[in-house]
């Protein structure tokens, strides 16, 4: 039997039990639904009860279940000088041009006074409460697995690399908009674990004190890190929250970046283990031109189905890598555990 991993971040999302997805909808659809059963779209505000959490919507007036839409969390600056509420207003002129879902929860670790270290239980909470809405959103929305994204302005970049790090098979893309970065936020293993995804990272010319620094120090952390699809930009101005320019690399991503997931015949077994392999990739605008197999052990192949036996015990991190005709590259990777 095929194990699925995906780089394309729905796994978690779309093997929900039914009874899951049922009790999801029957406890959001007062919410999301007008006097006639219809999903209602425009500026929404809800509550998802199991965390006891407020979240604020934009839904496109052009929504319909007929096909995919890209969703984008946003978390606020430091309240008082921003708020989920507000967030999701100065997104809805571009969400609606542009076709994308915009969902703001309440944070508690969006503020840029927060204790990295003394507050981890925050970030935590906050991650949860992020996975429960998305969750909520996808029972009754036809959001793409492909194309969730999480942002952050200001003191929200805090909550939006954390959550983004911890939940690499949901979201596909952390974007930090003149934003708040610490080294500390996760450890080494939750950034393995998420080094195939696309970051953005950008900070203004004249923006605030602390900010352009903490953003190189991104630049380094990422690098370091392994995180091939990183990028870095200084911006002109100051410290706004640059909405349109996060929406359009997030939707250029989307239209230009070939999809890759695995598929694996099994997760983990006694040595020597044979694993067979099969990369399932797409590519939007164009076609894949090359599949790279790197299985942790110096072994390598370049076939979208491979098998490979793994000799001695050990975790290996097998790392798959797809380039389309343009030269762009997304990843994919799992663990196989060799006993």
């Amino acid at each position: 039997m095929w194990h699925r991993f995906m780089s394309d971040h729905y796994r978690k999302l779309v093997l929900l039990p039914l009874a899951a997805c049922v009790s999801l909808t029957l406890l959001a659809a007062g919410s999301y639904t007008d006097g006639r059963g219809n999903l209602k779209t425009g500026k929404l505000s809800l509550r998802q009860r199991d965390v006891k959490r407020n979240y604020y919507m934009y839904v496109p007036k052009k929504y319909t279940p007929r096909k995919r839409w890209p969703m984008v969390i946003s978390a606020p600056g430091t309240f008082p000088f921003d708020s989920s509420p507000g967030t999701r207003d100065a997104w809805a002129k571009i969400a609606e041009e542009l076709g994308i879902i915009i969902c703001c929860p309440d944070f508690d670790s969006a503020t840029g006074l927060l204790n990295i270290k003394a507050d981890q239980k925050k970030l935590a909470s906050d991650s949860q409460a992020v996975m429960a809405i998305v969750r909520e959103v996808r029972s009754l929305y036809n959001i793409d697995p492909n194309g969730i994204a999480i942002t952050g302005w200001s003191g929200g970049g805090y909550p939006a690399h954390y959550i983004g790090l911890k939940n690499p098979n949901v979201i596909r893309a952390i974007i930090g908009r003149t934003a708040n970065f610490s080294e500390d936020l996760v450890d080494d293993e939750s950034a393995r674990k998420a080094r195939h995804m696309h970051v953005f990272c950008f900070f203004a010319k004249s923006d605030l004190a602390g900010i352009p620094e903490q953003n190189r120090r991104a630049n380094f952390w990422y690098t370091m890190r392994g995180f091939l699809n990183f990028e870095i930009r200084e911006i002109p101005g100051g410290h706004s929250k640059n909405n349109r320019l996060a929406a359009d690399w997030f939707i250029k991503l989307l239209k230009t970046h070939p999809t890759a997931r695995i598929q694996a015949s099994t997760l983990s077994g006694q040595a020597p283990l044979t694993v067979n392999f099969r990369a399932v990739a797409n590519d939007p605008d164009g076609r894949v031109a090359t599949i790279i197999w790197q299985f942790g052990d110096g072994g390598v192949s370049i076939h979208a189905s491979t098998s490979h036996t793994f000799t001695e015990p050990k975790l290996y991190n097998v790392f798959l890598t797809v380039v389309d005709n343009d030269g762009n590259r997304e990843h994919a990777q799992i663990d196989i555990d060799v006993r």
